[in-house]
């Protein structure tokens, strides 16, 4: 009988275990750095901000004979909430890589074990989330939706737009909900697959 030593094919399938995870870990890199990196959102909320002084500035409302404000605040509104929702796109991309990863973790820790895992990315995040990622992204995202919504409101009000006003209001309450309830939808799925991991 002719038998191969199992010894060089492990050590190859455990190369090819790590070769795979680092591409992953890579892939999950580009994503963060990507999202860090986006500044659609602050160029956005710094055009709310300054959409009104422009238009003023400019006479667009009697230029245009149009409530150019609240037309100009709705428009930026559904701009933004579209970055929201396709950064959401990218988070679940993201989502997805780690939840490959934590496999491989899994295997890879088999291979070397010890008192912590030597393979631990994907695995520590859902917890480091819960702990401190949500606590500062929460108030964060508090102060996005105050400006986002709070300060064309105001504006619209003061200025006479009250129809418009209760129209975006709506409006941008109806976005923020739809985006609350997807990420939430991630998240949810971000710790079943762990609880699926850890089971397996």
């Amino acid at each position: 009988m002719n038998e191969h030593p199992s010894g060089p094919q492990e050590g190859e399938n455990t190369e090819l275990l790590y070769k795979e995870y680092v591409r992953l870990s890579e892939c999950c890199n580009a994503y963060v750095k990507d999202a860090l990196s986006d500044i659609k959102l602050l160029g956005a909320i710094g055009a709310v901000l300054a959409w009104d002084p422009v238009a003023r500035m400019l006479e667009l409302n009697v230029r245009l004979d149009e409530p150019v404000t609240p037309v100009g605040f709705t428009t930026l509104l559904l701009v933004i909430m579209f970055v929201l929702f396709y950064n959401l796109l990218k988070q679940s991309i993201f989502f997805f890589h780690q939840a490959r990863m934590r496999r491989f973790e899994t295997r890879l820790n088999a291979l070397h074990p010890g008192r912590e895992p030597v393979f631990a990315l994907a695995s520590a995040w859902p917890d480091w989330q819960r702990r401190v990622h949500d606590r500062v992204a929460l108030p964060t995202f508090g102060i996005f939706y105050m400006v986002l919504i709070g300060f064309p409101t105001t504006l619209m009000v003061l200025q006479g737009f009250r129809a418009w006003a209760l129209f975006y209001a709506l409006l941008a309450l109806v976005l923020a909900l739809c985006h609350l309830v997807s990420a939430l939808f991630l998240m949810r799925c971000l710790e079943r697959d762990m609880r699926e991991a850890q089971s397996t």
